[in-house]
């Protein structure tokens, strides 16, 4: 199936590349940034940032600083 979807990560050549073939062609929408089937390369590179600056910032922090931030994250758990 012809996809120019160049975010998705089954592109390959221009074509869908799914693992499942038969839910590829069932559900997929080809040429759309949202289709179903699709494994979004973009979303994924912007997630490995985001862990990377995360990660920077956190190793800046002393030990009374971390133990805030694990408080705060526990709490914000708590309220759902």
């Amino acid at each position: 199936m012809e996809c120019n979807n160049k975010h998705c990560l089954w592109n390959a050549f221009d074509s869908c590349c799914h693992e499942d073939p038969e839910k590829a062609y069932k559900e997929a929408t080809p040429n759309q940034l949202d289709c179903p089937v699709s494994l979004r390369g973009d979303f994924t590179k912007q997630l490995f940032t985001l862990v990377r600056e995360c990660e920077e910032v956190l190793n800046r922090r002393n030990m009374q600083e971390l133990m805030e931030i694990k408080a705060f994250m526990k709490a914000q758990r708590k309220k759902r």
